[in-house]
């Protein structure tokens, strides 16, 4: 019988209790967490969130140079990086300078995507809302500008004139709708 990937590089004494396992009859994901002695993990805790992140733990695997590099320029942006872990995915573009990134458990990944209308995915999901972007309409130097270029065409026409007509020509259709009031 074929040994589990979990279980390749396991003691001799945990493989054969997988084995003892299977011939019984139990299945195969029983067998493999009573092998190795370990419970199933559970997504949406805060341990499976933090795992391998406590006490720095996450520095270790990055190179030494790295990780003393951040930390001090974190420190120096004057943040508190002890009991914290820095998730990329939620940093603005100063990266490790920036406070909000250093993260104490996925309330505060959760409080942070929210705020910055994020979409997180993994141990902590979050899907932001749909918004309509920003719209602005055309900004009053356009407008003047392009009435001179009209009034110059068109000698005879006034500048109310020219700017009616700029607006009417070069307003997007949304910003027509807002400003007779319609939606």
């Amino acid at each position: 019988m074929k040994l589990p990937p979990e279980l390749t590089h396991a003691p001799k004494y945990q493989q054969d209790h997988y084995l003892s396992m299977m011939s019984d009859g139990q299945s195969e994901q029983f067998a493999i967490m009573c092998s190795l002695q370990q419970p199933p993990g559970t997504k949406g805790t805060e341990r499976a969130f933090m795992q391998g992140r406590y006490n720095g733990e996450w520095l270790n695997d990055m190179p030494a140079h790295q990780a003393k590099y951040m930390l001090a320029e974190a420190k120096a942006a004057g943040i508190s990086t002890n009991g914290r872990y820095y998730c990329s995915g939620i940093a603005n573009k100063l990266g490790w300078c920036d406070e909000r990134a250093w993260i104490e458990d996925s309330g505060d990944m959760l409080k942070v995507a929210k705020e910055r209308n994020l979409e997180v995915k993994g141990s902590v999901n979050y899907t932001p809302p749909e918004r309509e972007p920003e719209r602005k309409s055309l900004a009053k130097d356009v407008v003047n500008d392009l009435a001179k270029r009209e009034m110059k065409k068109n000698p005879k026409m006034t500048k109310a004139e020219a700017k009616s007509k700029v607006k009417e020509k070069h307003t997007p259709r949304w910003a027509k709708g807002r400003q007779s009031g319609n939606k």
